[in-house]
């Protein structure tokens, strides 16, 4: 699980935005971010597994741009290297999804659908 942890915050960290566990942001941080899950499938199995992108703005013009430059990251697929093998992440067939938050019109999410598989010895 430790190596998959690494592999997932190296890859989202990449981005030039903090990045953080789902529910691990701490109160003080400011916008943009990421958040992920930790998912650990079996040895060569599959799951699926989100990350969100946060923004605050009234445009959804960075977010956009955001969720536009991982996808190309990710591309038919990516394999992240760890100690003893990889972890590999692919888009799901609906992989963005923008959610704005009622109440709060500056608040910008992208719910990112991918599938995780995990190789390591």
């Amino acid at each position: 699980m430790t190596n998959t942890a690494a592999a997932l915050h190296t890859f989202f960290a990449g981005f030039g935005i903090p990045d953080y566990v789902e529910n691990t942001v701490p109160d003080d941080a400011t916008f943009p971010y990421i958040t992920h899950q930790i998912v650990q499938p079996e040895w060569r199995g599959s799951a699926p597994f989100y990350a969100r992108v946060w923004y605050r703005s009234l445009s959804v013009g960075g977010l956009c741009a955001k969720v536009d430059e991982i996808a190309a990251a990710i591309g038919e697929g990516v394999s992240i290297p760890v100690s003893g093998g990889a972890v590999y992440l692919t888009k799901d067939a609906v992989f963005d999804q923008y959610m704005p938050f009622e109440g709060d019109d500056m608040l910008k999410t992208a719910y990112l659908s991918m599938v995780i598989q995990v190789h390591v010895a």
